[in-house]
């Protein structure tokens, strides 16, 4: 057994009370805590140093990006083996000889050199690959090492991470149809610009008959886009290139984040998905033992949104000066009335990590939801803007015949 020191906050929900509780575990100490009917905001061993890590992010893994299903990849591998009683050097050994990306490989290499040299897993992963795998899932580990759960740690972590592959692959899912449109209207241009319409002012040209003014300018227009295509790709990805640009400083920024949160269904959209990595994050660090302090300043830094991210600025202050979460919530406004409801009923309950699981499932559903809409909506502008692109066409598709048939008359 070992002495755990803790910071919990009384039934009041407005005092704070320290204390002592001995358990075998660190998670066992904060269900202890609970059990004397508090909730508890640090749980800590005084005798062993958590490591926070700030010394060793110099990032010298050699990648500087891996997909998500890479990180799924490396994360389950090592989390079965884990949990099966292999030890990690073992684990990364295995990935390295039978994973079938090169940078998987190199991930678990790096990694398997640098705790054998004396780090631990957590530092390991700072030290070479801070920027690849982020704050959030370091900390995570440092948690799950000092509680010898580094494996239950990492098989949430494959939750949340596959979490976020649906989600993405929802998006893309949603984003299928407006392509083909886009691609079969760029067919229909370049059909009309290289084959039909030059045929056709070959012929009134040759008669000595005028084009048509509105036929002239899209047959002009159509000519530009066919001659030089690559510019008009160029100025694509310059236009979101400049907004990218514009969005690293702070006030333009803050603009398209109210901007966002103007547009219908945009809007729920936008914060639905913070949401969901803001409540993922919270879930799985309180889940871990993460301090509760520290688990929402981890689920915060997930926010995008600069206007979402006040709002949960304002939750940190209202817990930090001793607030019940839900009232936190509901006076912050970051989280709609029903999900404030199902925290406060958990927290009654004793059972604020169950209801934190389902909001992240009812979130889940919401994003869904809000896709299935964005894309309902989405259909109609695609077609009145191809509707409209396809009646320029066919007007000066008929002013052209007109003008041809009049030139032998």
């Amino acid at each position: 057994m070992a002495r755990f020191i803790y910071n919990a906050l009384k039934e009041n929900k407005k005092d704070v009370v320290e204390g002592e509780v001995d358990a075998t575990t660190l998670r066992e100490a904060r269900e202890k805590v609970r059990e004397l009917g508090y909730l508890p905001l640090k749980v800590f061993q005084p005798d062993l140093v958590v490591n926070e890590l700030s010394d060793f992010s110099d990032n010298k893994g050699g990648i500087s990006f891996l997909s998500l299903n890479d990180k799924i990849m490396f994360v389950s591998e090592l989390q079965v083996m884990l949990s099966s009683g292999i030890s990690i050097i073992d684990a990364l050994n295995t990935i390295y000889e039978n994973a079938p990306k090169h940078k998987v490989k190199l991930l678990a290499q790096r990694l398997r050199d640098e705790i054998l040299k004396g780090k631990t897993f957590a530092e390991a992963v700072n030290y070479l690959y801070h920027d690849v795998f982020g704050d959030t899932f370091i900390d995570l580990c440092i948690t799950g090492e000092n509680s010898g759960e580094l494996d239950k740690t990492l098989d949430r972590m494959l939750v949340m991470l596959r979490q976020q592959a649906d989600i993405k692959g929802d998006i893309v899912q949603a984003l299928i149809y407006p392509c083909i449109v886009i691609v079969l209207m760029a067919a229909l241009l370049i059909c009309f610009a290289k084959f039909v319409f030059p045929r056709m002012f070959a012929v009134i040209a040759f008669q000595g008959a005028e084009v048509p003014p509105f036929a002239a300018t899209v047959m002009g227009t159509l000519s530009f886009i066919g001659d030089y295509w690559y510019l008009c790709i160029l100025g694509i990805f310059a236009f979101f290139g400049a907004i990218n640009f514009l969005a690293s400083f702070d006030a333009t920024r803050k603009f398209f984040d109210r901007l966002l949160l103007k547009i219908p269904i945009v809007q729920e959209f936008v914060t639905y998905i913070n949401l969901a990595n803001y409540m993922c994050i919270l879930n799985l660090s309180y889940a871990t033992g993460v301090p509760f302090m520290k688990s929402i300043e981890l689920a915060k830094s997930t926010i995008k949104n600069t206007e979402i991210k006040k709002k949960a600025d304002l939750t940190s202050k209202y817990v930090e000066r001793g607030d019940v979460l839900s009232d936190a919530f509901h006076k912050s406004g970051l989280l709609p009335g029903a999900f404030v409801t199902m925290i406060a009923a958990g927290e009654k309950a004793g059972n604020l990590s169950k209801m934190f699981q389902d909001c992240v499932d009812v979130i889940d559903k919401k994003i869904d939801m809000v896709l299935k809409s964005l894309t309902k909506a989405f259909e109609p502008a695609l077609i009145i803007i191809l509707g409209g692109v396809v009646l320029a066409i066919a007007v000066a598709f008929f002013q052209m015949y007109a003008g041809m048939i009049s030139s032998f008359g």
